[in-house]
């Protein structure tokens, strides 16, 4: 038996005796319980100090408890990515409530079972950017979702929605991340929303997601699939995601930097997807984040200082190392938004 600081604490450590409240009247767990992430919060709500448990270097952990840390952190990390707890350090002032919203979204998404057997199946998969690109579509469909004005249970459909997108791939991984298929394969490929609208209603979700799910395939000007739907006849959800999933893929798959995928988007905008909800997304969502450094373009390092006055992913960075990365005597600011043939190449921190 070891006794562990409950900061120390870890998912699937065994509690070797009772947990009680500090006065001894009331009972929090039971000893021989395997410690998971509800528990030790509550534990830490009730401000215990210290725990018992029966071995601090073995865990009895299971693939979904680590499945729900995954998800978890990878929401969070994503979140991180583009927005910031400060209002300035965001497109809009109304960011940081929005992100505050999705955190609870996300509290509820990764207690569902469903969705952990999901996403642990997508992480086995040996395409693994199948995961990546869930995450991250619904995280920026969280976001689009809010600014546009979607109620809390709006916006739950939509990110649910988005994390289950591509659920009909899985019945054909062989395919996933796959540039060039046969005709046959490409008939097969354009199946996947069918596969995964079926997935939705035999795990009884939502007709909002069932539908997000079928049709974020099709495109504004009728030209996607399964339906061919056009313009509106297509549901705002399904919208939505088919933005975000086709940034995400273009960044993820393609390899392409975030200002790329975004300005595809944008000159497709109004023929392939709808252009009230890309300009939303282009003036509300900052794809690098404030304060980040960053390696542009021309070999030079700086600092993004401003991420509200130029439309789109063209920030203003103080660049403080010349290319061999040797320091400037001062800060030399660059302005994306006027010099349009400099970009961000990575980045570092």
């Amino acid at each position: 038996m070891y006794q562990v600081a409950l900061r120390e604490a870890r998912v699937g450590m065994v509690l070797a005796e009772p947990v009680v409240t500090e006065d001894g009247h009331q009972l929090l767990l039971k000893d021989g319980q395997v410690l998971n992430r509800a528990m030790i919060q509550k534990l830490v709500e009730r401000n215990i100090a210290r725990i018992s448990v029966a071995d601090i270097y073995s865990l009895q952990i299971s693939p979904i408890d680590q499945m729900q840390i995954l998800l978890e952190e990878a929401y969070h990390s994503s979140i991180s990515k583009y927005s910031s707890p400060q209002v300035v350090g965001n497109k809009r002032d109304d960011i940081p409530q929005i992100v505050k919203k999705m955190y609870g979204i996300i509290a509820h998404i990764i207690k569902d079972e469903m969705i952990l057997n999901y996403c642990l199946e997508m992480r086995m998969v040996k395409e693994r950017n199948l995961f990546q690109k869930a995450v991250e579509t619904s995280v920026f469909s969280g976001l689009l979702a809010g600014v546009y004005g979607c109620s809390a249970e709006q916006m739950y459909d939509i990110m649910m929605g988005a994390l289950l997108h591509d659920s009909g791939c899985l019945e054909m991984t062989f395919l996933i991340g796959k540039k060039e298929k046969t005709l046959q394969e490409e008939l097969l490929w354009k199946e996947h929303p069918t596969y995964g609208y079926y997935f939705a209603i035999q795990n009884n979700l939502s007709r909002e997601m069932a539908e997000i799910i079928q049709y974020h395939e099709e495109r504004f000007d009728g030209s996607g699939y399964p339906k061919q739907l056009k313009g509106e006849e297509i549901p705002l959800g399904a919208r939505i995601v088919a933005i975000c999933a086709n940034i995400t893929e273009s960044t993820i798959y393609n390899g392409m930097k975030p200002y790329e995928a975004l300005e595809i988007i944008y000159a497709t905008s109004g023929i392939y997807f709808d252009s009230k909800l890309v300009n939303l997304f282009v003036g509300s969502i900052a794809l690098y984040p404030m304060g980040a450094l960053v390696r542009l373009s021309t070999g030079e390092i700086g600092i993004i200082t401003n991420i509200r006055k130029n439309h789109g992913a063209r920030p203003i960075v103080n660049v403080h190392y010349n290319s061999f990365y040797k320091p400037l005597s001062s800060p030399k600011v660059v302005d994306l938004g006027e010099h349009r043939t400099i970009f961000i190449e990575e980045i570092l921190g």
